[in-house]
C-alpha cells in the first residue's frame, strides 16, 4: 500500500510539473514535435475561401499528421524550416482557457530544435494522374511575398484531399472545365524543389 501511495504521489507531481497554468488561466506543457519534410495545405481560420501552405506535424500527445495553422507565424519567425528535412522539436503546447471564436483552442510555440535529418536525398521523376477542378482558388504560399494568388485546385492520384497548385508547366488551363491529366512530378533533392510538368489530357469535361 505504501508503494502504491508513493507511486500515486510521483504521478501527480509529474503531471503538475509538466502542465502549468499561466496568468490567463491557459494550461501549458512541453511536447516533442515532429515536423515533416513536405508541407500541407488547408483553409485559414479567418476565411475558408483562402488556402494556405503550412507545416505538417505530429506531436507526443497526438501522433496524427496534421497541419499547423495556429502558431505557424511564430514558428516561421523562430524556426528555420527547410523542405526535404524532418525535424524533432521541443514545443510549448498551450490549451487556451478562452479560445477565439474562429480559432483553435490549442496553440504551439517553437522552443528548440532537437534534431534535423535529410530524408529526401535523391532526385525523382514520376508520371502521375492529376484531377483539376473547374474553378481556381485563392492561395497564400508559404513565405510568399506576393500575398494572395490564384491557384489551380488539384488532387494527385492516391491522395485524399484537394490542394492548391500555382502551376503545371505547359498546361493551358481553361476555367469551367474539369480535367484529368497525366503529369510528371519532378522532385530535386538538393536544394529541394518540386514541380509538375504537363504530359497530356486524359479527359476534359465542361461543368
Amino acid at each position: 500500500m505504501r508503494k502504491l501511495n508513493l507511486l500515486s504521489c510521483f504521478l501527480i507531481i509529474t503531471l503538475l510539473s509538466s502542465c502549468l497554468k499561466d496568468d490567463d488561466g491557459d494550461v501549458q506543457k512541453i511536447v516533442e514535435m515532429t515536423v515533416y519534410s513536405e508541407t500541407g495545405y488547408g483553409g485559414y481560420a479567418f476565411s475558408t475561401d483562402v488556402y494556405g501552405e503550412f507545416l505538417l506535424f505530429s506531436e507526443s500527445d497526438n501522433q496524427e499528421n496534421r497541419i499547423l495553422t495556429n502558431g505557424d507565424n511564430s514558428f516561421s519567425d523562430n524556426f528555420n524550416y527547410e523542405k526535404g528535412y524532418e525535424y524533432k522539436l521541443e514545443a510549448k503546447k498551450t490549451f487556451l482557457e478562452n479560445p477565439p471564436q474562429d480559432g483553435s483552442s490549442i496553440i504551439f510555440e517553437y522552443v528548440k530544435t532537437i534534431s534535423k535529418e535529410k530524408v529526401i536525398t535523391q532526385n525523382s521523376e514520376q508520371e502521375i494522374e492529376m484531377d483539376v477542378n473547374p474553378n481556381k482558388v485563392q492561395f497564400i504560399p508559404r513565405n510568399s511575398q506576393n500575398g494572395i494568388q490564384e491557384a489551380l485546385f488539384v488532387k494527385e492520384n492516391g491522395e485524399n484531399n484537394m490542394k492548391p497548385l500555382l502551376e503545371i508547366e505547359g498546361f493551358n488551363y481553361e476555367e469551367g472545365y474539369r480535367y484529368k491529366l497525366n503529369v510528371l512530378k519532378i522532385i530535386q533533392a538538393e536544394p529541394y524543389s518540386l514541380k509538375y510538368v504537363f504530359v497530356d489530357i486524359i479527359s476534359q469535361e465542361q461543368e
